[in-house]
């Protein structure tokens, strides 16, 4: 290293060994000493120029000691420098690993409160599950109760209708007995009457042959009993007469009271039947005002659903301004980038250490970007939880309706069911009315009416069988086709859930390869921390190194300096002994930094080790959650499993409506959060989201049109059954009415009164059932009323409690955004506040070092004074002469005026230990300016 020094070294250098081997003490020397004490004008000069250039050499020395000093203070400073920018890197990855620690945390405690809740929604369903389960089997065992009844009900009708024949033919057979016995006792009563008659008509005769004279009054006398006998018999025949004419009129009034009051019974019983028409028509008007009334709610459903509509497109649109803006501003930042870029290199060729720490400051961005986009990664995750979570409750609402579908169909045909049989109890009790009447007419017709009630009786039986056996098959048929549809809805259901199971599969690997890209970027991520952190401590390692070298290399020169100046001078001794405590402060100042550096190693192997267990924690979290995760996949699966195998019906429109607006309520949130957290990786999470959204379109389109498919079945099924209902109730009304036609054409050939009477009696028997029929369905229109008014509120709770947990979920998410905002704005503060003690941490610290060196360094004569010149050339110049030599007094130093008496200027004190006689070094220009006194001293002692 070429100095300006050198030249005057090499000359003192020289010049000194000159001096020595002049000024050494020869024999001559001594001898011209011993002869002569006076110095010659030629020696004093020499003397002078030696002294000079000593005091040269020594100011050279100073100068460059001084200069020595202060790159090595430089020095000391970068070092100091680059170890605290060092350490608060290190505390900056500390806090920033402690801060992801903490949001993990944050995390896995929110995510532990979501999989609380998901548990309470599963238990729920489960419950609500098991009271459907209960409820069904309740159902199912009403209707095996109901149809062991109701074959119960056949074999003691067919019991008892062989009962009631057989107590016919046994009223029959006494009847004809009572008929035998009637006419035996009529034809004894009537040959005792002629025996009688004859006995008295002989007693006659032989009254009037043995009485001749007697024979006019016998005859006179059996002529008057004879009228007597006669007009008795009159009177009683007359009295006979009269008590049948009363039993006819009486008969007649009663039959015409009976008629009256059975007229009166039909009006009354047709009111009934209007009024039960009025009911019904009542009914149906309700129905469809509740209709209307939902049909209201679908419109303004769907007034809100294009309200919303509107809103995602203005978000949409605001969106797009904000990537523009987004756009924008990474031009800027690219343009910005670039002149920076050109700075750095303008930089980087003036000075090396800062490219180094514009290198830490971008690993640092780039580990701050990683960790924005592993917040952002989670920030989508809890997102997609929230989804699936709103997917998973409008499945169970969906489940739910269907459930209440299926409720309803079961008691819509339960209804049909009881109305078969009431018709089927009417039509029975309309055969046994008819067989009472037919009784009625065998007791009081004779044997012919018999024999006629008897073929009727037999007509009868035949149809009442007919009808059984017709019945019969209409319930085998409408059973079988009950089993077929729910063969099919079970068909399809299974199929729907195959899809379900193969979706949530096919998620399932979607989260597992999102999870572990995840995992390997987060590796490389912390592999290339690594590599960068090994890198530097290279390159720290090797700046260390080469600034040893170099001090070691300036020790080695100022040492061979030094004992280049013992060989010429024996008082730089001090010189020595000053460059060796700066080298002893140089080395222990040197095994401070290497103390420093090994901690600055020891501290990143510890954040090396921290780093080790934070990946595996991270890695048995990520494994717990993948269990977690597939725990959940088969839960949600088995239970999607046992819904879709238990419900019988799918979704109405109701359930497309509540999914369009739940779907889009999640778009919205999940726009609103990728708003708010991904800011610079909007376009990527747009098109994941379009994805996503597709999919799910595609889904509910799926269901949609299996939807569609299972109600046109559903309404093509019903209509079936109605028209099959019509028809059937239509062709018992026309059997029924041809049966009372045939009826009433064999009973108008037999007596009016008779007819009368029977009609009366059936009337009644009919008014009786008529009226207990409309009075059970009245209570069973009532029952169906209530039990709708009671599905509606039951449907109005459950949209009440849907709205609720949707404007919940609408919290719980605004909730965690400004969570996660005051998150952000806590970590932005903790990070100022941080630097800030960092800062004033480090200006204590560099003030109490400033300190600290001040007074360490303790204040060198650094300038040689005239006092000293005088004692060298009394001591070292004379080489122990105790008398000095005069000067010449022609010589030309003593011609200047040098007041010797004059004192020096003095050391400056030790708070300024490096302007002895080096100039004082500016920020400026490390030129020296030296103070202007020493310079006119200078100019005074150096002019020869």
């Amino acid at each position: 290293m070429a100095t300006p020094g050198m030249s005057w070294q090499q000359h003192y250098y020289g010049g000194s060994a000159a001096g020595a081997a002049k000024f050494a003490p020869s024999p001559t020397a001594a001898q011209l000493a011993g002869h002569s004490m006076d110095y010659s004008q030629d020696m004093h000069m020499k003397m002078s120029k030696k002294i000079a250039q000593l005091t040269k050499v020594i100011y050279a020395l100073n100068t460059k000691n001084d200069e020595h000093e202060s790159a090595i203070q430089a020095l000391k400073d970068a070092h100091e420098e680059e170890i605290q920018q060092i350490l608060a890197e290190t505390r900056e990855k500390i806090l920033q690993y402690k801060s992801k620690v903490t949001e993990e945390l944050d995390l896995k405690r929110k995510i532990q409160v979501l999989e609380a809740s998901l548990e309470d929604h599963i238990k729920m369903k489960q419950q609500a599950l098991t009271e459907f389960e209960a409820y069904k089997h309740r159902v199912e065992d009403m209707q095996l109760c109901a149809e062991a009844q109701h074959v119960q009900r056949i074999v003691t009708m067919s019991r008892e209708v062989e009962e009631i024949r057989r107590k016919f033919e046994e009223r029959l057979r006494s009847f004809g007995q009572l008929q035998v016995q009637f006419e035996k006792d009529k034809r004894l009563a009537f040959e005792d009457l002629q025996t009688a008659h004859r006995q008295e008509i002989q007693e006659l005769l032989k009254s009037q042959q043995d009485h001749n004279s007697s024979v006019n009054k016998g005859q006179e006398k059996a002529e008057e009993l004879h009228r007597l006998e006669v007009e008795t018999l009159n009177k009683t025949l007359e009295e006979l007469r009269l008590e049948q004419k009363k039993l006819i009129e009486d008969y007649e009034g009663k039959l015409n009271k009976a008629q009256s009051f059975y007229e009166r019974e039909l009006d009354t019983l047709k009111r009934s039947q209007l009024f039960t028409a009025e009911s019904l028509q009542a009914s149906k008007e309700k129905e469809a005002d509740l209709r209307k009334e939902f049909q209201g709610q679908e419109a303004i459903l769907r007034k809100t659903i294009g309200k919303l509509k509107t809103e995602l497109q203005m978000v949409q649109d605001e969106a797009g301004s904000l990537l523009d803006k987004c756009q924008k501003l990474e031009m800027a930042l690219a343009t910005a980038e670039s002149n920076v870029q050109v700075l750095q290199k303008q930089l980087d060729e003036a000075k090396e250490g800062e490219m180094a720490l514009l290198s830490k400051h971008k690993e640092v961005e780039s580990e701050l970007a990683a960790a924005r986009e592993r917040l952002q990664q989670q920030a989508s995750d809890l997102v997609l939880k929230a989804s699936h979570i709103g997917m998973l409750q409008a499945t169970q609402m969906t489940q739910e309706v269907t459930i209440k579908d299926l409720e309803s169909e079961k008691s819509r045909a339960n209804e049909r069911l009881s109305q078969l049989e009431e018709e089927r109890a009417f039509l029975q009790s309309r055969t046994q009315s008819l067989d009472e009447e037919q009784k009625q007419h065998i007791l009081e017709l004779e044997k012919k009416v018999s024999e006629t009630k008897r073929t009727q009786q037999e007509y009868y039986e035949m149809e009442l069988k007919n009808l059984q056996n017709r019945l019969e098959e209409e319930v085998t048929q409408l059973n079988e086709a009950h089993s077929k549809t729910l063969e099919e809805l079970a068909w399809k259901h299974h199929m729907a859930i195959e899809a379900v199971h193969s979706n949530a599969i096919r998620d399932k690997k979607k989260l597992q390869m999102e999870l572990e890209e995840q995992h390997k970027k987060e590796k490389l991520n912390l592999e290339e921390d690594k590599n960068h952190l090994q890198q530097e401590l290279e390159n720290l390692k090797k700046v260390l190194e080469d600034k040893l070298n170099t001090a070691n290399q300036e020790i080695g020169r100022l040492q061979d300096l030094v004992r280049k100046g013992e060989q010429g001078l024996g008082s730089a001794e001090g010189l020595i002994a000053s460059l060796q405590d700066s080298q002893e402060r140089l080395q222990n100042e040197l095994d401070l930094t290497k103390g420093r550096l090994k901690e600055t190693k020891d501290a990143l192997l510890n954040v090396e080790g921290e780093l080790e267990q934070e990946r595996q924690q991270h890695e048995e979290t990520l494994a717990t959650m993948k269990e977690e995760e597939k725990l959940r996949v088969d839960k949600m699966a088995h239970e999607l499993e046992i819904k879709w195998t238990e419900n019988l019906r799918q979704e109405c429109s109701k359930l497309r409506e509540e999914l369009r607006l739940q779907h889009e309520e999640d778009k919205k949130s999940a726009m609103s959060q990728l708003l708010q957290l991904k800011e610079r990786e909007k376009n990527a999470a747009r098109d994941s989201w379009q994805k996503k959204v597709e999919d799910l379109l595609n889904q509910i389109s799926l269901l949609k049109q299996n939807l569609e498919i299972q109600l046109s079945q559903s309404q093509t099924s019903l209509q079936q059954l109605q028209a099959q209902f019509t028809q059937e109730r239509q062709r018992l009304t026309q059997e029924l009415e041809e049966l009372e036609e045939q009826h009433q054409q064999r009973h108008k050939s037999l007596k009016e009164a008779h007819v009368l009477a029977f009609q009366t009696m059936e009337e009644e028997k009919e008014k009786e059932q008529r009226s207990k029929e409309h009075m059970c369905r009245i209570t069973d229109l009532q029952e169906e009323l209530r039990h709708r008014e009671h599905h509606i509120s039951d449907l109005d709770k459950e949209v009440q409690h849907l709205h609720e947990n949707i404007s919940a979920l609408t919290k719980e998410l605004e909730f965690k955004g400004k969570e996660i905002l005051r998150i952000r704005s806590e970590s932005n503060q903790q990070i100022r506040l941080h630097e800030q003690d960092l800062n004033k941490r480090l200006e204590k610290e560099l003030d109490v070092m400033t300190q600290k060196k001040k007074n360490d360094k303790s204040p060198t004569n650094r300038f040689v004074s005239v006092p000293n010149l005088s004692a060298l050339e009394s001591g070292g110049v004379g080489n122990g002469h105790p008398n000095r030599l005069d000067p010449i007094p022609n010589s030309p130093v003593h011609d200047i005026e040098f007041n010797s008496s004059k004192p020096l200027p003095q050391p400056v004190p030790p708070k300024e230990p490096k302007t002895f006689l080096s100039p004082p070094q500016s920020e400026a220009s490390p030129v020296a300016s030296p103070d202007p006194q020493r310079q006119e001293w200078f100019a005074r002692y150096f002019t020869f």
